[in-house]
Parts: C-alpha cells; sequence; structure tokens
C-alpha cells in the first residue's frame, strides 16, 4: 500500500509561493508567440502542404488544415488553461503531476524527453541534407572521401557532422540567456513568415480558378484522412507552456500565445495550400520539392531560392523547438527529485538551466550525426499525443473537484459560463462527486482506446453483421453515454480561473478522443520501440526517482498528509487545513527557507 500511495502521491502547488522562480522571467507575449510559431511551422509547411493535396485529399486539403487546425485549438486551449492555472515549467509533466499522480507525470515527462530529443535531431539532419542539396553535396562527398563511410546497420551512410554542428551552435545560443536566444528565433521566425507571405501572395497573381474545378478528387474519406495527416502539422505550440517560469504574467501571456501561434499556423498553411493547388494543377505536384518546382513551371523561378532560405529558417527554428523546452523539462523533473539532481543546475550569470541544455545539445548532436532517424521521427508522436490527452483529461478531472489548484481569482464564482448543461449555480462538488466524476473520467479513457481500435479494425466485420462485432460496439455505445451521463450531472467548479476552457466536459472529451485516436493508428513497430523506452525509465524512476522524490520527503515529514488540491478559503468547514508543525525543529525543510524575495537558488545569484 505504501508503494501504491507512493504512485499516486501528487505535487503541492502553494499558491503563495506559485510564482516564485529561479530562471529568468523575461519573455513577453511576443517572444511565446514567435517561440510558439516557429517550433509549430518548421519546414513542415513547404513540405507537407503539397504532398496532402497530391496523394491525399486534392484541393480540399485546405479543408484538412482547417479540421487539424481545429482539433488542435482543442488541446491548444487545454494547455492555456493550466498554462494560467499552474505557470510552473515542465508543461504537461507537471501538469499531469498536481491532478492525476506522480507515475503518470513521471511517463509523460520521460516520454516528452524523448519527442524533444528526437525531433530536434531529425530536424538537424533534415536540415544539413537541404543545405547540403544547395551546395551539390560537396559536403557529403568531401566527408565519404577524407573521412569514410559508416558501414554499420542502423546508422547513417557518413558522420553527418555538420547536423551535430547546427546542433551545437543553437545550444551556444540559448546558453547566452532565455532573452537573446529567443530574440534570435523571434528574427529568424520573422524570416519564415517573410517568406511565406511572399509565396501566398506570388500564387495569388498565378492563380488559375480552373485548378480549383475537381476540388474534392478523393472524396470525404480524402478530406479526412488529409487531416489527420495535418494535425502532426500543429505539433510544437506546447513548447510554450514549458516557459511558465520564464514569462511575464504567465496566467495571461501563456494563453494568448498559444491561440495566436495556432492561428497564425493555421493561416500560413491554409495559404500556402491555396496557393500551391491553384497555381499548378494538384495531379501535376512533383514529387520533392513540390513547392519551388510548381511556381517554376509558371516561370517564377526565383521562387526556390526564396523557398530555400524560408526552409532553413524553418527548420532552424524548429530545432530550437526541441532544444529549448527539453533542459526546462529535465530542469522541473530534477527538481522534483525524479531524475538526477545535477539536471537541476541552473547557471549564475545566464539563469538557464545548464547541465540541462549541455546535455540537450549534445546528446541531440551525436544522434543527429550518427542515425537515420526517419524510422524513430514516428517515436515522436506518441509522446506528443499522450501528453496531449493527459492534459485534457487533467482539465476535465479539476473541472469535478471540489476547491482549485494555482492560481485561481479571488472574486465571486462566474454565473454564466460558455460550458455544456450545468446543474443549479448553488451546488458545488464534494469529495463524493469528485470521486465519481474521475471514475466515470476514466473509464471513458479506457473507452476511447477501445471505441478508437473498433474504428479501425472492427468496422468492416460489423458492417457484415459478425456477431462479435455488434455486442462490442453496442457495449462500447452504452458505456460511452453512461459515463458522460455521470459525468454531466455532476456538480462543476465554480471557482474563477485566469482562463477556462468553454464547452466542458465536450471540448476536452472531444480532445482526448482525437489524440488517443491518432496514437491507435501508429504502427505496431512504433509501439514496441515506445515500451523498450518507458522499461528503461520505469527503472529510473524505481530504483532512483521514486526515493529521492521531494514531494515524498515533504510529505513523510508532515506525518503522510496528502493535499489532494487547494481549497477555497470561504469553506472552511468542508477542507482541510495542511497541519502546521508546532516547533521550527519539526519543520520540513521547505518551510525553514527564507520568503521568496530572500530565497537564492542554491546554485546561483541573480545576474
Amino acid at each position: 500500500m505504501a508503494c501504491l500511495r507512493a504512485l499516486i502521491r501528487k505535487k503541492f502547488i502553494d499558491p503563495k509561493t506559485i510564482a516564485d522562480t529561479k530562471l529568468s522571467r523575461c519573455l513577453s507575449v511576443l517572444d511565446l508567440t514567435a517561440l510558439g510559431v516557429g517550433s509549430t511551422l518548421g519546414a513542415g509547411v513547404y513540405v507537407v502542404a503539397a504532398e496532402i493535396a497530391r496523394d491525399v485529399a486534392g484541393p480540399a486539403a485546405i479543408i484538412s488544415f482547417l479540421i487539424a487546425g481545429i482539433a488542435s485549438v482543442l488541446s491548444g486551449l487545454c494547455y492555456a488553461e493550466f498554462g494560467a492555472r499552474v505557470p510552473k515549467t515542465g508543461s504537461a509533466y507537471v501538469y499531469s503531476y498536481v491532478t492525476i499522480g506522480e507515475i503518470v507525470a513521471f511517463i509523460i515527462g520521460w516520454n516528452l524527453v524523448l519527442e524533444y530529443m528526437i525531433g530536434a535531431a531529425a530536424i538537424s539532419r533534415a536540415w544539413s541534407a537541404y543545405f547540403d542539396s544547395v551546395l551539390h553535396d560537396q559536403i557529403r562527398k568531401f566527408i565519404t572521401t577524407k573521412i569514410g563511410e559508416i558501414n554499420v546497420s542502423g546508422l547513417g551512410n557518413y558522420p553527418d557532422f555538420l547536423a551535430l554542428s547546427i546542433c551545437l551552435l543553437i545550444t551556444l545560443i540559448q546558453l547566452t540567456g532565455v532573452k537573446k536566444s529567443t530574440r534570435f528565433i523571434f528574427l529568424i521566425t520573422l524570416v519564415n513568415i517573410g517568406v511565406i507571405t511572399v509565396i501566398i501572395g506570388v500564387g495569388a497573381t498565378l492563380a488559375q480558378p480552373k485548378n480549383w474545378s475537381n476540388f474534392m478528387p478523393y472524396g470525404t474519406t480524402g478530406v479526412l484522412a488529409g487531416s489527420a495527416t495535418a494535425f502532426f502539422a500543429f505539433v510544437g505550440f506546447d513548447v510554450i507552456a514549458t516557459t511558465g517560469e520564464e514569462a511575464k504574467n504567465p496566467s495571461k501571456s501563456i494563453p494568448i500565445a498559444i491561440v495566436l501561434s495556432l492561428l497564425i499556423c493555421f493561416i500560413a498553411y491554409f495559404g500556402v495550400t491555396a496557393a500551391i493547388t491553384l497555381v499548378v494543377p494538384y495531379n501535376e505536384l512533383q514529387l520533392g520539392a513540390a513547392l519551388p518546382k510548381a511556381f517554376a513551371q509558371r516561370g517564377a523561378y526565383f521562387a526556390q531560392y526564396v523557398i530555400a532560405v524560408g526552409a532553413l529558417c524553418g527548420m532552424t527554428a524548429a530545432i530550437n523547438g526541441g532544444l529549448f523546452p527539453l533542459p526546462r523539462l529535465l530542469y522541473a523533473m530534477a527538481s522534483d527529485g525524479l531524475i538526477f539532481k545535477f539536471f537541476a543546475y541552473i547557471s549564475k550569470k545566464t539563469e538557464v538551466p545548464l547541465v540541462g541544455t549541455l546535455f540537450s545539445g549534445a546528446l541531440s548532436g551525436i544522434l543527429a550525426m550518427l542515425f537515420e532517424l526517419q524510422e524513430l521521427v514516428e517515436m515522436m508522436s506518441i509522446g506528443t499525443l499522450q501528453a496531449y490527452t493527459i492534459v485534457s483529461t487533467c482539465v476535465l478531472v479539476l473541472r469535478y473537484q471540489p476547491g482549485g489548484i494555482g492560481i485561481t481569482l479571488n472574486d465571486e464564482p462566474q454565473d454564466k459560463e460558455l460550458e455544456g448543461p450545468a446543474p443549479a449555480p448553488t451546488k458545488e462538488p464534494t469529495e463524493k462527486s469528485g470521486k465519481i466524476a474521475r471514475y466515470s473520467i476514466a473509464f471513458l479513457f479506457i473507452n476511447f482506446f477501445g471505441l478508437s481500435a473498433f474504428l479501425i479494425h472492427g468496422m468492416v466485420p460489423m458492417f457484415h453483421l459478425k456477431p462479435w462485432a455488434i455486442f462490442v460496439a453496442v457495449f462500447l455505445v452504452i458505456t460511452f453515454v453512461v459515463c458522460i451521463i455521470l459525468i454531466g450531472i455532476q456538480p462543476r467548479s465554480r471557482i474563477r480561473l485566469p482562463f477556462k476552457v468553454p464547452l466542458v466536459p465536450f471540448l476536452p472529451l472531444a480532445s482526448m478522443f482525437i489524440n488517443i485516436y491518432l496514437m491507435m493508428e501508429l504502427s505496431s513497430v512504433t509501439w514496441i520501440r515506445f515500451c523498450l523506452w518507458m522499461i528503461i525509465g520505469m527503472c529510473i524512476y524505481f530504483f532512483y526517482g521514486i526515493r529521492h522524490s521531494v514531494e515524498g520527503q515533504r510529505q513523510k515529514e508532515l506525518g503522510n498528509y496528502i493535499p489532494l488540491q487547494q481549497v477555497d478559503e470561504k469553506d472552511p468547514k468542508e477542507t482541510s487545513e495542511e497541519p502546521q508543525p508546532k516547533t521550527d525543529e519539526d519543520k520540513p525543510e521547505a518551510a525553514k527557507e527564507k520568503t521568496s524575495d530572500d530565497k537564492r537558488d542554491e546554485f546561483s545569484t541573480p545576474s
């Protein structure tokens, strides 16, 4: 039982010290938006739009991007609520830690480490290949001639020192400080947006409306399949949520930046897709560099050079999108004691996670230099989708629990919310209603996996009236309806928050289902690799993290008191105060520290 309690213990967030940080709080809404756009847009806009239009959806790819954008906003709004509510470094890791428990938080954090690391390495390799292609492969020829090839199965054909160099260069830029590095990314992203604007403008002048005469050649099925592919083009905005301790006024700036970055990315994808399908018929788009070749077919030969600049800028920003959040995630996990403590070391001069940044850049660079990562890139999707699913689940769980976690507004509860059917305004969540909601959400979580698997593998047998398929379909639908009803009749928390997801429970549930469905679409090989990565992570957690957990030590010092949530001070009868030690000797170490104005990082001093 003690081990089980350790796995589900939740991180205590003190509202009085939630804004305290050892990092430099200097990022504005503009900085965060540029960071999100750079991480999300990357170079995909120059490749993905043409591929979906040519192979999957035709000109109706613009609808695919619209559907994918809406689906991404569902997850984005959930991140926005938590970013405003718990403005701490760690993103989905810390959100799940305060809501679900330690083991789930570690799993999320561990998978995000893999996602960011592989993402940075893969894009570094792509940056190198693209730049070398502009030079007619002179770099590759020089390395293979002077150093030789790598004849080892699973590794690349040659050591890609250019990929290592770009990875290390961005790492060095990050070490100069968060403000300087985001300023660099802002300029790079500005160039990328400028190139996209030129593409859309030139495309409008060369547009031929007749190319849209067959607007939906692959039908509705193609549009939906295209939207599943396009969804991954919007991945990356979650990097904004890792800046909770570096953003100015994070409760407002993080939600605004997330929504703005998704909106800008949607306009970019929509505009480029419309431009390329109007310039050249979708079935004439060529394989490889379809965008510059499409403009070259219409005489705009200069476009290939403009697009090359934009693509390199986009990939540079995308590499930063992997290397920026990774050290902050390692810092958050190390500060909580779940991984090795040296990752929590903060630079005295620049106030950035020094060890984490060096480790992230060096390891990603070595992976980029030695490995062909195409087969591993799909593993990034599991970490991302898993994090999106958990964040949506956490938003839903907290909405039906008594009290509140993190930053709340002390005004009277709002009477009007853009949410689903709600019980009487006077009704407040209780421990009993919160428990019913938690179990119902847990059953729905499992139901979504079953429903996704059935939609992928069971629809054909059901159409053939197979008894087992009909039984499974009926069972899944009934459990779904029962859980929705149980959740809907429970009272919702009416505590005011800096930002609230609208249309609860429907919007978070839709986000959960979309992300789980996309996870189930991934290949079995990807799931096997994912399991191997999880085995490594569980070894670290059970042999180190569970023993060194800061939250575990805090609860032990307080006599195993486990606060499930922060509670509203207006209802003292229904809440329990955290027991206070009577003497200074009985206080936990955290309580002996000075106030936030006097506290300084054990590793650093203010710059």
